[in-house]
């Protein structure tokens, strides 16, 4: 079992965002139980997680005192399985038509077979086509008692506000590195594993606040047995060109060098995601001390490489590129083409 899987939080309290875990507390310790929930938020930051723990302390037999399930009981075990008859997971972007959610209409009078309530947890909601919100938003005016709604989403603006206004919404936020760090330090306290602090760290750095992707380069720590700072950034391809001397490079706008570099970097297996993001982290750093916010560790010839005007244009260039290195084909080429673009128009 990967270890995202074998340690996703089991109850509130292994939640690791503050905001979200207090305000479910709330919300699940009142005699006011909404019929529909909005976790809403970045990918990796544990919202499917938290709907199957809403899950669990809805049907939970025995709830022991402080509002969390128990984790020991039929209910609960087959929820973490992943067989209870009345939880339903169902991933809209592969079930997003209207008669998948008439299907769901219909069998959502039916009452619960084991539990106290039929629980319906949607992920990425917002892919549901206008007819099947449509369908959706007359169930969640007109609930069936039994009924509860986890609607899970990375991207709410994209939802009917109708639909929204029917339910609580849960902001979830990029986790903070330290939030990510306590979190693998629970993995390798359940491994029985001593990682160095150091690389512990890196690796909460270096995932941008995904807790499922710091626990997947954990993993790897683990099984290539990697012992510092210097190994891991090699191992995840981030040590061979500097974000830094990669701007210095793009300011000559030499494309030829610039094609170079990403064609090597691409030959060598580096992840041009983690690339990018390298890039407008740095670019955030340069914006801010532009603007009068002194950025601690900003190389001094970095400070003044670019005009306000270049920063802002890059730091959308980038932003761009990294949204469509998700379904390239050849992750190089919208690196490239943007900055050939970038060049040819002389910046």
């Amino acid at each position: 079992m990967v270890l995202y899987r074998k340690y996703r939080p089991q109850k509130l309290a292994d939640l690791d965002i503050r905001e979200v875990r207090e305000k479910l507390e709330k919300t699940l310790s009142s005699g006011y139980l909404p019929h529909a929930y909005l976790l809403a938020g970045p990918k990796g930051t544990g919202k499917t997680s938290a709907a199957r723990i809403v899950a669990k302390i809805l049907n939970c037999e025995n709830p022991p005192a402080g509002g969390e399930p128990c984790n020991r009981c039929d209910s609960c075990l087959s929820i973490t399985e992943g067989r209870h008859f009345d939880v339903l997971e169902i991933d809209a972007a592969s079930n997003r038509g209207i008669e998948e959610i008439r299907d769901l209409r219909e069998k959502i009078k039916l009452a619960p077979v084991s539990g106290k309530f039929k629980v319906y947890i949607i992920d990425e909601v917002h892919m549901l086509t206008t007819e099947a919100f449509n369908a959706l938003l007359k169930t969640l005016e007109e609930p069936p008692k039994h009924a509860v709604f986890v609607l899970a989403t990375t991207e709410a603006e994209r939802m009917p506000e109708t639909i929204k206004s029917r339910c609580v919404t849960f902001s979830f936020r990029k986790a903070a590195a330290n939030e990510i760090a306590n979190s693998l330090k629970r993995v390798t306290a359940g491994e029985g594993v001593k990682i160095d602090a150091d690389i512990i760290n890196e690796v909460a750095v270096m995932a941008e606040g995904s807790f499922r992707d710091a626990t997947k380069m954990l993993e790897q720590v683990l099984s290539e047995k990697i012992d510092s700072r210097e190994k891991l950034r090699a191992a995840l391809g981030r040590d061979s060109v500097s974000a830094g001397s990669f701007l210095k490079l793009l300011k000559d706008k030499n494309i030829k060098d610039i094609l170079l570099t990403i064609v090597t970097m691409a030959g060598q297996g580096i992840d041009l995601r983690f690339f990018v993001t390298d890039i407008l982290n740095l670019l955030h750093s340069i914006l801010l001390n532009t603007h009068g916010l002194p950025q601690e560790g900003l190389s001094s010839n970095l400070k003044d490489l670019y005009t306000s005007k270049e920063i802002n244009e890059l730091i959308g260039l980038f932003s761009h590129v990294f949204q469509e290195l998700k379904f390239a084909s050849r992750p190089e080429l919208p690196l490239e083409t943007a900055l050939v673009a970038w060049c040819e128009k002389g910046g």
